[in-house]
């Protein structure tokens, strides 16, 4: 799926713009400070309800005003159908989305509309951050690809908000204790069962994207669930019971879960240089992108914040090439044109240039 039109209102520096959109490429050049960053975060507003930038929303609606507004018409070529896709949300942080003019109940419904694929700076901490980062590398996978993970995911973490603060209490309610541990063990097992699967199926993605770039190595994920495994999930809350007591919290679960990234069967973080990291995570999104394809028969949307920045030429252009051969629309930001000379030959896509907050063709 790709836009045609993109209309943002109010998003940072960012008064009014309406620009129409190429099915594949569209580059955004201009200096540092010009708004062309904002552009994709209104983008990303309009895919995922959020700014990637700030949780404040005050931050991201313009100075001048106390909403922003980003809609869209988003085309699907397997269906061969247009909608119309917007959202609207205010400093004080209310929210309202809607599609075709019917209103969407969630950020969640919204994702589903337009599934968004981001690589910024901060996204190569998905090699060297915290287990939180592949966690969310990983559902965002598992949401798109199967459909009731999401209420899955919701019950779950209800179940364990409501554990945690029943573990939190002085005094403890057994028998509340015993409900909510008894509902929280086959979520973690389902949710478990549904990411195992997933990555498995990513695996076969991964390998021709590392093949095309080369100079990578063997790349394999190996999946930790957030308990032993071959433990019983059932045990593990027993034993961990005046530990969970002491702290307050839920120990070992699906909420703590991890992926390690191994090139040649060694950590990726230790193996790689910071270049091929910055590669290494590049591929990873794009053979994600290749598995929702496969699995839906639709296309994400790309949003590349100062590729320039992040990759050399060579590299930048085997990203785009990619991206091309899987017919990704994609949204590509850096400062000076010229750094996009080589992709711009023969190049089948829209140039803009943004200019203190004013976007024009060119």
């Amino acid at each position: 799926m790709f836009l045609t039109k993109l209309d943002v209102l109010k998003v940072r520096n960012l008064e009014s713009v309406g620009i129409s959109c190429h099915p594949k490429a569209n580059i955004i050049y201009g200096a540092n400070g010009s708004g062309k960053t904002s552009l994709l975060e209104a983008i990303f507003l309009l895919g995922r309800g959020r700014s990637f930038k700030h949780r404040d929303l005050r931050l991201v609606v313009n100075k001048q005003s106390d909403q922003l507004v980003v809609s869209a018409k988003v085309f699907r070529p397997a269906s061969e159908t247009t909608h119309q896709l917007g959202v609207m949300r205010t400093a004080k942080g209310d929210f309202e989305a809607r599609c075709d003019g019917k209103s969407l109940q969630s950020a969640a419904e919204l994702a589903l509309e337009l599934p968004i694929q981001l690589v910024d700076a901060h996204s190569f901490s998905l090699l060297e951050g915290g287990p939180l980062q592949r966690r969310q590398f990983l559902d965002w996978g598992v949401f798109h690809v199967e459909h009731g993970y999401s209420d899955l995911w919701r019950r779950f973490q209800k179940v364990l908000k409501q554990r945690n603060q029943l573990l939190r209490h002085g005094r403890i309610d057994e028998d509340s204790l015993r409900i909510w541990t008894a509902e929280l063990i086959p979520l973690n097992e389902q949710i478990t069962e549904y990411r195992k699967q997933y990555l498995s199926q990513l695996e076969q993605h991964i390998v021709p994207v590392v093949e095309r770039f080369g100079g990578l190595g063997v790349v394999s994920l190996e999946y930790s669930q957030g308990w032993s495994e071959g433990a019983k999930i059932a045990e593990i809350f027993d034993g961990d019971r005046e530990r969970d007591l002491a702290t307050g919290t839920t120990s070992h679960g699906a909420h703590r879960a991890d992926i390690r990234v191994f090139v040649d069967g060694m950590a990726a973080a230790d193996r790689l240089s910071r270049g091929q990291s910055k590669l290494l995570v590049y591929a990873l999104k794009l053979a994600q992108a290749s598995q929702y394809q496969a699995a839906t028969g639709q296309s994400c949307v790309f949003l590349l914040d100062d590729l320039p920045a992040e990759l050399d030429a060579d590299n930048r252009n085997d990203v785009v090439s990619y991206l091309d051969s899987l017919g990704c629309q994609y949204f590509v930001t850096g400062v000076d044109k010229q750094d996009f000379n080589a992709a711009l030959e023969g190049m089948d896509g829209q140039l803009f240039h943004v200019e203190q907050g004013v976007v024009s063709n060119g």
